[in-house]
């Protein structure tokens, strides 16, 4: 399989204003670069707080808002399966995995199975999240070859820390939110040196709209 993180942030490194809000952060011509790359992708993966703060669909969709007939497979890490049974994304074309714990409610995970998701249930990791690196063996085993991940900072967060991102694709506004508690794209246990930090090669940068796309791939052996 192949990960690419994606995600979109203002200059002073924000995902959301401290209330929370996030919509939105990037202009319409970055938008319609998203739906391309989920159009391109086999599965894009969110986890439980992007689902309970935005209620995103996480379809591919044409320029009038049209899905398509191919989707690509919707993946939310919901330890806990909080995910609500009215989410936008289990009415959309497509289907929707739900990776949660062994000590999820047994109750949601039959609630959520019947409003149509797929429920996987496999032991937490040390944290009590659901361990990447064992549900990207998971979609390996489906098929699945190319993996968009579009966060929030958590997911990307354990993601980075395990190693297992392929290429950064970082969409930046040019606008200040700041806010001590406003979230950040990327979180988990990070580094504790800067020589550890994650360094990209062949790094790109695209003008979109008002916005920018910086593309690039870890350096070999991060």
């Amino acid at each position: 399989f192949f990960v690419t993180a994606k995600f979109a942030m203002s200059l002073d490194g924000k995902i959301a204003t401290q209330s929370g809000d996030s919509k939105w952060i990037t202009g319409p011509e970055a938008r319609s670069k998203v739906q391309q790359m989920r159009r391109e992708c086999d599965a894009v993966v969110v986890g439980i707080n992007t689902v309970l703060a935005d209620d995103p669909k996480l379809t591919a969709r044409d320029e009038s808002g049209t899905p398509f007939a191919r989707q690509p497979l919707r993946v939310l890490l919901d330890s806990q399966c909080r995910t609500p049974t009215n989410a936008k994304m289990l009415r959309e074309p497509g289907a929707t995995l739900i990776a949660c714990a062994t000590t999820a409610s047994q109750k949601q995970v039959s609630a959520l199975g019947d409003s149509g998701a797929e429920v996987w249930s496999r032991s937490a990791n040390a944290q009590g999240r659901t361990d990447p690196q064992a549900l990207l063996q998971e979609l390996g085993q489906r098929g699945i070859v190319s993996i968009l991940v579009e966060g929030g900072g958590t997911v990307l967060g354990s993601l980075f820390d395990a190693g297992l991102v392929d290429k950064v694709q970082a969409f930046v506004a040019p606008m200040i939110i700041g806010g001590s508690n406003a979230a950040s794209p990327v979180e988990g246990d990070g580094i504790s040196r800067m020589s550890d930090a994650w360094h990209l090669q062949r790094v790109s940068i695209q003008s979109i709209g008002p916005d920018w796309l910086i593309t690039g791939y870890p350096a070999e052996g991060e």
